[in-house]
């Protein structure tokens, strides 16, 4: 169990997209994307909302791979684990203390090629959630 959002879904991430990332810290990364791995994700929050007893995150998925077809893969992967198009949100628990309600900002797209050629894509999507204690 943990009180850091991040943490929380990159756990939820390992465990529903172990094809996609496998470990904290060796292909999922928080708030920064290493020159190494190749094949990695990273989560990035930026500017969001508090609330009374709930705040509105920011978070930035971004995959990073050598291929564009493996890329696209794994960023839709990740997209349609967090997010409902049925009901435009996705209601999740993610473990005993955190819940995420998951409503994305923009599908996935392709943000560019890095400087050795490995292919960018992100999703941007707003999490509300429990405040972290």
């Amino acid at each position: 169990m943990s009180n850091n959002l991040l943490k929380d879904i990159a756990d939820y991430l390992i465990i529903y997209a172990s094809d996609v990332v496998t470990e904290n810290g060796v292909d999922m990364f928080r708030d920064s994307m290493p020159d190494q791995p190749d094949n990695c994700v990273a989560l990035n929050e930026y500017v969001g909302d508090v609330g009374f007893d709930i705040d509105l995150r920011s978070i930035q998925v971004k995959v990073r791979h050598t291929s564009y077809e493996q890329a696209r893969i794994n960023i839709c992967k990740i997209f349609k684990l967090l997010y409902d198009p049925e009901k435009d949100v996705r209601f999740i628990d993610i473990n005993e203390t955190r819940w995420i309600q998951v409503s994305p900002r923009n599908a996935p797209y392709e943000l560019n090629k890095d400087d050795t050629g490995r292919e960018i894509f992100i999703f941007n999507m707003g999490v509300l959630t429990n405040r972290d204690s």
